[in-house]
């Protein structure tokens, strides 16, 4: 898995998570978490809050993440 997956997983509580717990949580270095976290917050697929150091997903991409593990679920179950 991609340290973009792994961070999109952690994230798809929907609550807010320090850039501290995802370094640790994903084991990626700092600067590397750095940049997912950047590039994901650049073509919106998070919130970010730079004062604090904190994220969460886009309402919007939660809602599809979502959508998609029950379409998952669905086709499993057929």
């Amino acid at each position: 898995m991609s340290a973009i997956d792994e961070i999109l997983c952690l994230l798809r509580d929907g609550e807010w998570h320090d850039l501290k717990e995802i370094t640790k949580k994903v084991a990626l270095p700092k600067f590397k978490a750095e940049m997912a976290v950047s590039f994901l917050g650049e073509y919106g697929f998070i919130q970010l809050n730079k004062n604090i150091g904190r994220v969460k997903l886009q309402p919007s991409i939660l809602k599809f993440i979502e959508e998609i593990q029950r379409l998952e679920k669905e086709a499993l179950s057929h």
